[in-house]
């Protein structure tokens, strides 16, 4: 074999090999999956019913706080129906104050206030997210929401916060994500204007 068949062979099984990668590649960002994986210990749900829809979120996020109202009037639209499933996203490389965010909603969450402290982080996204350090403005917020304040500031700094926000980060590295909100309705990968008309075929 001359020099310019080996060059063409090495070619064309380059190419193969980039196109099967590919390939898998997007078979592994469509393809269903199991929705108790995707769902994880389902630690913060806020609905029930039989279809589960996760989001992973960044409570920075300029576009997550954007579906915030109208991920609410499906919910309430399809009430009895719809469970939804919060996990952790923070996007730390554009958004330098989100993971003390979610850490903010878990300590909130020994204190049973995660969905308080949740609904508030994204109403007051603007207050916070430009601050150097937020640290004592999340105080603020637990004590508006009457929680004990020595608990909050140990938990909010407690490594068992944040491994709880690390397991949401694993998870969503090992299904490739790459920006938030990202949405999954019973294993599948979905759009959030896709979400309604999704429900409503899955509910019929």
């Amino acid at each position: 074999m001359n020099m310019k068949s080996i060059v063409m062979f090495a070619v064309v099984t380059l190419g193969l090999l980039l196109g099967v990668g590919a390939m898998l590649w997007q078979f592994g960002e469509n393809a269903d999956k199991p929705v108790a994986d995707v769902a994880g210990e389902s630690v913060h749900v806020k609905g029930e019913g039989e279809i589960t829809l996760v989001e992973f979120s960044d409570f920075q996020c300029p576009a997550c706080l954007s579906v915030q109202a109208p991920l609410k009037q499906i919910l309430a639209k399809y009430e009895g129906k719809v469970k939804l499933v919060y996990r952790h996203f923070p996007l730390i490389s554009i958004h330098k104050n989100a993971q003390m965010a979610s850490y903010a909603s878990e300590a909130a969450d020994n204190q049973g206030k995660f969905w308080e402290m949740h609904d508030l982080l994204f109403d007051k996204q603007q207050e916070w997210g430009t601050l150097e350090n937020p640290r004592d403005k999340f105080v603020e917020y637990a004590k508006s929401l009457e929680m004990d304040e020595t608990k909050f500031l140990s938990d909010l700094e407690s490594q068992e916060v944040k491994d709880k926000v690390s397991i949401d980060l694993l998870a969503a590295t090992r299904y490739r994500l790459s920006g938030t909100p990202t949405f999954f309705l019973n294993g599948s990968k979905v759009e959030f204007n896709q979400i309604d008309s999704s429900i409503q075929q899955l509910s019929n």
